[in-house]
């Protein structure tokens, strides 16, 4: 079965919808940006991302994790990075079967990183 352009949207949405979209919580938000980071990570490693978007991945989720943590130091990380490899797992079956390609599904979780960046940087210096 091939779902085309909507199939890569879908794959995001598993990311999203495991968690924040339905809790809210800190933990649940912080997990969704492992899943987007491990993502990153996957795409660089078969060749649909480079290695500059890899660094910019790191760069992005190690501030997201200092905000994140730094609002609740009680999250669990290491449940939050084994679900969050669970998440991508999955994602990436969809896209397996939706066969529109990986790129697109790995731009945009390189994008969610670095736009979630953006929005903190200010909640950031603030502090």
């Amino acid at each position: 079965m091939r779902l085309g352009a909507g199939g890569w949207i879908l794959a995001c949405c598993v990311v999203v919808m495991s968690g924040s979209a339905f809790g809210g919580n800190l933990s649940a938000s912080l997990k969704n940006y492992y899943a987007e980071y491990e993502i990153v990570l996957q795409c660089q490693a078969q060749a649909q991302l480079n290695a500059d978007d890899a660094e910019a991945a790191k760069a992005a989720i190690a501030k997201i994790e200092a905000y994140y943590l730094d609002k609740d130091s009680s999250i669990d990380k290491a449940h939050l990075l084994k679900a969050a490899v669970a998440d991508k797992n999955e994602g990436f079956r969809i896209m397996a079967r939706s066969g529109s390609g990986l790129r697109p599904y790995c731009r945009q979780s390189l994008h969610e990183l670095l736009t979630k960046v953006e929005e903190i940087a200010p909640s950031a210096a603030a502090q």
